[in-house]
């Protein structure tokens, strides 16, 4: 079985690199992602998906049907699209295209890998690849709440293909986006005249939350929380008799053991703190949220919330996963990632779906995108992801030599 997925992953070097070269020359004129999603539907067809499918929020969804309906395998690729008036288009390539293509080439090419080993599956093997925007992974939710609804209970596990430095990854932190709303008459003692000294007003509230953000938990395995100012944003200063409204927008990192009810509760408390001394001003917190229209005018509002999570090492997926890669010369070993957040925020955290990542790269190298990553390390991938997919969801081939296949 070995010589067989090694064979053939290396016979798929030249298609692999040529889809790699494509994706990096994708015209991304006019909208972003349309071009891109027929590049990879086009590409599943021509490796031999079995069924392709786009869905209303822009999912790509390649299958390679098992002989049996016993549990399929989700491999999950991302791919990230600017927010609506945030980024420019041309910007789309370096940050959206570039910097994940790594995941998307070897969840395809492990697809084609499957199905040119002619290795049998118990279940089928369903490759991803899902839109999201910044802190808001509106796709997996969409992917799972439809095509996927009917599966979920036939679904063996999801594969994330990111990252990991050929290891096994088993969770990381989340990362929530919020908002601290103050609004009421303001002293004008405490806001001078107008204009810019209304950041005056705001700069008590933001100095102390630069003090809790040296202050925050850590995780024995997945660090330190942090926070950050990502904005200020305000109505403009009115005279003492009108109200005035600012929002402090936050970006915040977490570990398992706190809730995002706690963490706007502390939010709520400092702000209230600060501004004790004005009783006409209301102080609200709250998660912020973002609206997507899709390419086919599907409109989708969704929370900038990514979960924080960390699956046990002893679970079947996990363990047979990283005997798969040991026995087959990947000295992996099982992590977490300490940087970026994946779909398994959606997948286990919150669908208790047993989740693993695997790929090629070290996430601190992510905002360089793939370019230093070779062929080589790509081809490596698409064979590592063949091992886990055989171990996990292949019927056992003890004893079979290639003439048998």
């Amino acid at each position: 079985m070995r010589e067989i997925l090694k064979a053939k992953a290396d016979g798929l070097s030249e298609p692999l690199d040529k889809f790699s070269r494509k994706i990096a020359d994708c015209n991304i004129s006019g909208s972003c992602g349309k071009e891109l999603g027929g590049l990879i539907l086009n590409e599943m067809k021509d490796l031999g998906f079995d069924k392709l499918t786009e869905d209303k929020a822009g999912n790509l969804i390649g299958v390679i049907k098992g002989y049996k309906n016993k549990g399929a395998l989700v491999l999950v690729s991302h791919l990230d699209i600017p927010s609506q008036g945030e980024q420019k288009a041309e910007d789309y390539l370096k940050s959206g295209i570039v910097k994940f293509k790594a995941g998307v080439i070897s969840g395809l090419y492990a697809g084609a890998l499957m199905k040119r080993s002619l290795l049998p599956l118990t279940g089928d093997l369903i490759v991803c690849c899902v839109p999201r925007t910044e802190c808001c992974d509106y796709g997996i939710r969409y992917l799972f709440g439809n095509y996927l609804k009917t599966k979920l209970k036939k679904i063996h596990g999801v594969v994330l293909c990111e990252p990991t430095g050929f290891n096994v990854c088993l969770g990381h932190k989340g990362r929530i986006e919020y908002e601290i709303i103050v609004k009421g008459r303001l002293n004008r003692n405490f806001v001078e005249n107008r204009g810019m000294n209304m950041l005056g007003t705001m700069f008590p509230l933001i100095s102390e939350l630069e003090k809790l953000s040296k202050r925050l938990p850590s995780d024995s395995s997945l660090g330190y929380s942090n926070l950050r100012i990502k904005d200020v944003r305000y109505s403009g200063y009115q005279p003492e008799d009108k109200v005035n409204e600012f929002r402090v927008v936050v970006d915040r990192v977490l570990i398992p053991e706190e809730s995002l009810s706690g963490i706007l509760d502390k939010a709520k408390s400092i702000a209230k703190n600060v501004y004790k001394g004005e009783p006409d001003v209301v102080i609200n917190t709250a998660l912020a949220r973002e609206k997507v229209k899709t390419d086919s005018g599907l409109e989708l509002a969704s929370e900038k919330e990514f979960k924080p999570w960390t699956m046990e090492s002893h679970h079947p997926l996990a363990l047979e996963s990283l005997k798969s890669l040991t026995e087959n010369g990947f000295k992996s070993s099982f992590g977490y990632w300490k940087k970026i957040t994946t779909e398994g925020s959606y997948t286990y955290a919150q669908l208790r779906i047993p989740t693993i990542g695997f790929g090629a790269g070290l996430e601190e190298m992510i905002d360089s995108g793939m370019e230093t990553l070779g062929i080589d390390k790509l081809e490596k991938a698409v064979y590592g992801l063949g091992l886990i997919i055989q171990r996990n969801i292949g019927v056992p081939t003890f004893g079979w030599s290639s003439d048998e296949i």
